[in-house]
This record gives C-alpha cells, structure tokens and sequence, in this order.
C-alpha cells in the first residue's frame, strides 16, 4: 500500500505560551507542561508506515524506520501547533498525556518506553 508523504520541509514554528514564555525552555521552579503522543510504525511493504492513534488523520511514511519515526514527530509537532492556533483542546486520552513536570534549568526530559512481556506479570488483569 502506497502513501502520499506530506510536505514537511517546513519545519514548525515553536508556539510562545499566553504568558510569551517559551514551553520548550524549563527554568528552576516552574513546572512544565510536557505532551506525551503513542505512535505506531509498521511495515508497510518495503517502507514504513507511521501514525499516532490519539491524533485523528495524522498518518505519514518514511523509507526507513527511522525516518518515518522523525517524519510522524514534525507531523505532531505541525498537529498541535494547528490545534493550539485554532484554539481547539488536545484530545487527551491513553494515546495522548499531558503532564506537568518540574524539569530543572540546564535538564532535559526523555522518555522511555518498553514493551512488557506478559500482561499478568504487569499486575494488569
């Protein structure tokens, strides 16, 4: 299955806060809002096909694995752009968490995620 890539050669504009802070500096003290997007990429014959279920429509592709995983994170970054510019709400849910963190001056947060082996050893019934 063939997918029409999108045009990302622009890259986003980092949106100011109300308060003409930057969201993507952390200072000490102040808490951060951070944006946490699930993604799925597959294998989609020869290619890979990436899109993030929380995010209705966003769907992208990239020859490599990792090219379509750095082409699905421009294209989120683009959907909450527009989301925030039209003054739409984040559809949060298990696809998409917003958390605030108090990240210090100078630190940088990661993000980590595994994949568990077994529901029943995860204590999830």
């Amino acid at each position: 299955m063939s997918r029409t890539k999108p045009d990302l050669s622009r890259k986003p504009r980092r949106s100011k806060c109300d308060d003409g802070d930057d969201p993507y500096t952390s200072r000490e003290g102040k808490a951060q809002q951070h944006v946490s997007v699930q993604i799925v990429v597959a294998n989609d014959e020869g290619a890979f096909h990436a899109y993030a279920p929380a995010l209705k429509g966003l769907h992208v592709d990239g020859a490599t694995q990792e090219e379509a995983v750095e082409n699905v994170k421009e294209a989120i970054a683009v959907y909450l752009e527009s989301l925030h510019k039209h003054g739409d709400p984040l559809p949060e849910g298990p696809g998409l968490v917003i958390q605030r963190i108090n990240v210090p001056n100078g630190a940088s947060l990661q993000n980590i995620t595994m994949q568990w082996p077994s529901l029943s050893l995860s204590g999830i019934s």
